[in-house]
C-alpha cells in the first residue's frame, strides 16, 4: 500500500513536509516523478524546483536517491517499507500550486505527492494534518475520508493517482457554508479574512448549480461538491476539478450582510464560480481524446481549447441571466465587453482560435506586452463562436433546440462514457443528431480569421449590436461613455506621478507610428507634464491629425518624438434589446 503523510511543517518558513511509505519490496528499484503541470492550467510550471531535501530508507538504512531529470528521480531495488521524506517551498498564493502560512493553507497534490511509476493506477491512502499551534484550523477536500469528522484532520483514499491529483486540500480557520442543489450536497469554504453574507452567497450559488445540474440532464456527476475559496484583498483565480472548484477572490467581491444587490464586484464573483462549476461536465469528464489519459511530464496539446473553455465562458454569465441574477440589459453589457475586448488589438487579425488552442502553453499563458498585437484568447472568442452557435442552432431547427440542449447530449455520449472528443466530433454530432448544418461556418470561425457573423445573428434575435467610441485608450467594454477624448494615444497605459507607464502599444496606432513602445514611460506632451491628474485635460486640447512633441523615458534614456494623433477608435460594443418578443427567444425578458 502507498501511503502519503502531509503537514504543514513550518507556516513561518512556507514548508510542508511530506513522507511517502511503500510497503511492498521493488526488486528492479523504484522511480518516482511530480507532473510538471496541472489540468486545467496549460504551461509547464516545474512544480518539482519548490521539492527540498529529499531522503529515503529501508528497514534503518539510507537509501540512495538519484535525480534522472528535473521531475524524476531513481531508487535502487529494496526490500521492506521504503520510506521517502521531503519538503515543498509553497509561497504560491494561486490555485495552481501550493501556499502555506500563518493565515491559511492550500494545496494540490500535483505539488507536493511524488507518483511512484507501477502505482498509479492502485489505491493510496493520505493523511492530513494541521499545524499543532492552530487548534481552529479545519481541512476541506473533495478526497473520500477514511477517519475523522467532517472538515476535521484525518485519513483519506484515492483509487488512483490521477484521482488523488484531482482533488485539492484548504485549510485554516474555515467559514463553512452548506446548500442542496439537485440533491446534492454543496459546501461553500472560505479561507482568510472576509466579512461575507454567507446565507446569500449560499443561496445564490444554489440557483447557479440547479440550472447547470438540470441544463445537464439533472446528472451531477459527483455526490457532494465544495466551493474552496482563498480570499484576500486583490486576487482573482479559479481551477476546475471533478468534485470541487479552488477559487481566490478579492475580499470586496463578497457582499456583506445587509446588501442585496449584485453589484459588478459580487458578479464577478458569482461568474466565476458560474465557469468553474460548467467544468465539472466540460473538461472534467467530457473533454479531448488528447487528455484521454493526461500526460502531465510534458505538454499534451490540442486544438478544442476554444470549446472547451469558450463554451464554459459563454455560458458563466448566461446561466447567472437565465438563473435570474442578472437582468438582460446586465447581461448584454457583459456581453458586449466580452466583444470589445476580442477586437482590441491586431491579435483576432493574425491568430485562429485553434492555433490559440494549441499554443496555450506559450503564447495563452506566457502573454507579454505584445500579446494584443498577435494572438488571440481561446477563451473570449470560444464565447462568441458558442454564441452564434447557439443562435444558429435556434434558427436551423426553428428554437426547437438550444446549444444547452446539444451540450447534455454531447456530455452523454462522449463525457459520461469517457470517449472524448475529436476535432471534427462536434460537426458530425450536430448533423446526425439534430440535422443542424454548421460545418462551413465552424470551418471559417475556428481555421481563418475572418470577422464573425455575430451582428447579423443578433439582429435575427431582436438584439442590435452597435460600435461606439470608448472614453479613452484604457477603456472599453460593453457599456456607453458618457465623456470621450477627442483624440487617441493608441496605447494602453499606467498613469501616475512620474507619468503615463506604457503598457500596451497597440500596431499601427499613433504610439506606434511615433516610435513608442511598452515600457516607455510619457513625462511630456507638447512640452508639458503629463500625469495621472493632468493626463485627461492634457488630452482634451488635441484634435486628431494634430501632430505634438512627445518627451519619454526609455530605460533611463530620454527620447523626444514627434506625435500625430489619430481619433479615436469605436472600441466599445454596445448591445440593445429591439424586439423583445424576438429576444425572448433567447434572453430573460420581463
Amino acid at each position: 500500500m502507498l501511503q502519503y503523510h502531509i503537514v504543514p511543517r513550518d507556516v513561518h518558513a512556507h514548508l510542508f513536509e511530506v513522507t511517502m511509505t511503500l510497503d511492498q519490496d521493488q526488486p528492479e528499484g523504484t522511480r518516482l516523478r511530480l507532473p510538471a503541470w496541472i489540468p486545467g492550467s496549460y504551461m509547464i510550471r516545474d512544480f518539482a524546483r519548490h521539492l527540498i531535501g529529499i531522503q529515503a530508507s529501508c528497514n534503518g538504512q539510507s537509501v540512495p536517491v538519484v535525480a534522472l531529470d528535473k521531475q524524476t528521480w531513481q531508487l535502487p531495488p529494496h526490500q521492506g517499507v521504503l520510506t521517502v521524506t521531503y519538503q515543498v517551498y509553497a509561497f504560491d498564493l494561486s490555485v495552481r500550486t501550493a501556499y502555506l502560512d500563518q493565515q491559511f493553507g492550500f494545496y494540490n497534490h500535483s505539488s507536493l505527492c511524488l507518483g511512484v511509476e507501477g502505482f498509479l493506477e492502485k489505491p493510496c491512502e493520505i493523511r492530513i494534518e494541521t499545524p499543532p499551534q492552530y487548534p481552529q484550523w479545519r481541512i476541506a477536500t473533495g478526497l473520500q475520508r477514511l477517519s475523522g469528522e467532517a472538515f476535521e484532520a484525518g485519513r483519506f483514499t484515492a483509487q488512483t493517482y490521477d484521482e488523488l491529483l484531482d482533488h485539492p486540500v484548504l485549510m485554516g480557520d474555515l467559514a463553512i457554508g452548506e446548500f442542496i442543489a439537485g440533491g446534492v450536497k454543496h459546501s461553500l469554504v472560505f479561507a482568510g479574512r472576509q466579512y461575507a453574507d454567507m446565507e446569500r452567497i449560499c443561496g445564490d450559488l444554489a440557483r447557479i448549480c440547479e440550472y447547470q445540474i438540470k441544463l445537464f440532464g439533472n446528472e451531477p456527476p459527483f455526490q457532494h461538491y465544495l466551493f474552496m475559496t482563498m480570499v484576500v484583498g486583490k486576487g482573482f483565480g479559479g481551477l476546475e476539478h471533478r468534485n470541487s472548484t479552488a477559487l481566490v477572490c478579492s475580499r470586496k467581491d463578497l457582499p456583506a450582510p445587509g446588501k442585496t444587490l449584485i453589484d459588478n464586484d459580487y458578479r464577478t464573483f458569482l461568474s466565476l464560480c458560474s465557469h468553474e462549476y460548467f467544468h465539472s461536465w466540460n473538461v472534467k469528464s467530457l473533454k479531448p481524446k488528447e487528455f484521454i489519459p493526461y500526460q502531465l511530464e510534458h505538454e499534451n496539446y490540442t486544438r478544442q481549447l476554444w470549446f472547451y473553455e469558450g463554451v464554459t465562458s459563454y455560458y458563466d454569465d448566461y446561466v447567472l441571466h437565465q438563473a435570474g441574477l442578472i437582468d438582460a440589459p446586465t447581461y448584454l453589457g457583459l456581453l458586449g465587453d466580452t466583444i470589445a475586448r476580442v477586437h482590441r488589438g491586431k491579435g483576432v487579425e493574425r491568430q485562429t482560435v485553434t492555433d490559440s488552442s494549441l499554443h496555450a502553453w506559450t503564447k495563452y499563458y506566457k502573454q507579454d506586452e505584445n500579446s494584443p498585437n498577435a494572438i488571440v484568447s481561446y477563451y473570449t472568442k470560444g464565447a462568441l463562436i458558442t454564441l452564434c452557435l447557439d443562435l444558429l442552432i435556434r434558427q436551423q431547427t426553428d428554437l426547437r433546440v438550444t446549444f444547452a440542449d446539444v451540450m447534455r447530449e454531447l456530455w452523454l455520449r462522449y463525457g459520461k462514457t469517457g470517449v472524448g472528443t475529436e476535432e471534427s466530433t462536434l460537426v458530425a454530432f450536430l448533423k446526425e443528431q439534430y440535422n443542424v448544418n454548421v460545418h462551413s461556418f465552424l470551418e471559417r470561425a475556428l481555421n481563418t480569421t475572418e470577422p464573425l457573423p455575430i451582428d447579423e445573428l443578433l439582429a435575427s434575435f431582436g438584439v442590435t449590436l452597435s460600435a461606439e467610441i470608448a472614453a479613452d485608450d484604457n477603456t472599453f467594454g460593453g457599456k456607453a461613455s458618457p465623456q470621450k477624448l477627442p483624440v487617441a494615444l493608441g496605447a494602453k497605459y499606467k498613469a501616475s506621478g512620474n507619468g503615463l507607464e506604457l503598457q500596451v502599444v497597440y500596431n499601427d496606432e499613433a504610439a506606434h507610428q511615433a516610435g513608442l513602445s511598452a515600457l516607455d514611460r510619457i513625462i511630456a506632451i507638447d512640452y508639458l507634464q503629463v500625469t495621472d491628474t493632468t493626463v485627461r485635460e492634457v488630452l482634451e486640447r488635441f484634435k486628431p491629425e494634430q501632430t505634438v512633441t512627445v518627451h519619454a523615458f526609455r530605460r533611463d534614456e530620454l527620447l523626444q518624438l514627434e506625435l500625430c494623433f489619430q481619433a479615436p477608435k469605436a472600441n466599445n460594443r454596445i448591445l440593445k434589446v429591439t424586439d423583445a418578443g424576438k429576444a425572448k427567444t433567447w434572453l430573460r425578458i420581463t
